[in-house]
């Protein structure tokens, strides 16, 4: 596996809202036995829902350990432990050898980061979601505006390695 260096940014944690969380997942079209993965998992909810709404197995990866502890019980509470692995480290050292769909909340700075690090280690054919900022460096294959129940709007997007 290849090093990679990034800037550290001061990105805010904010975590995903639950009807954002579901069109995101739509947009992947997750399919039984497929590998879903979140680099930034927060409280665990895209996890938790892409669990529910397909038989995949799920990775999440989070630096914050708050964060993790959150996860933890949510997941505990939701009976998913055989099918949802949280790793505590940082997204630029995370294993997407085996992912088929990528879940993303990032700046464009990070996801900038992340760019050529997803080009070079995810297989073929696999699908990373986005909102508000694009993947720099990849090919949009569907962009997506959402309005949620409170009128907050969304644009999402969806990209998959060649």
């Amino acid at each position: 596996m290849e090093t990679y260096s990034f800037l550290q940014t001061n990105d805010p944690y904010f975590l995903t809202p639950p009807e954002l969380v579901q069109a995101k997942l739509e947009l992947l079209n997750l399919e039984d036995g497929e590998v879903l993965c979140d680099l930034g998992v927060g409280d665990g909810r895209s996890l938790i829902a892409g669990c529910e709404q397909a038989k995949v197995t799920a990775i999440g990866y989070e630096v914050l350990p708050e964060a993790m502890v959150t996860a933890q019980k949510n997941i505990d509470a939701a009976n998913l432990t055989h099918r949802i692995e949280l790793i505590e480290g940082s997204m630029y050292d995370a294993d997407v050898s085996q992912v088929n769909a990528l879940l993303l909340y990032l700046s464009r700075t990070m996801l900038g980061g992340l760019s050529l690090k997803l080009e070079n280690e995810l297989p073929a054919g696999a699908r990373i979601v986005t909102h508000e900022f694009d993947l720099p460096g990849w090919v949009i294959l569907q962009e997506k505006e959402i309005t949620l129940s409170n009128g907050d709007w969304y644009t999402i997007y969806l990209f998959r390695k060649p």
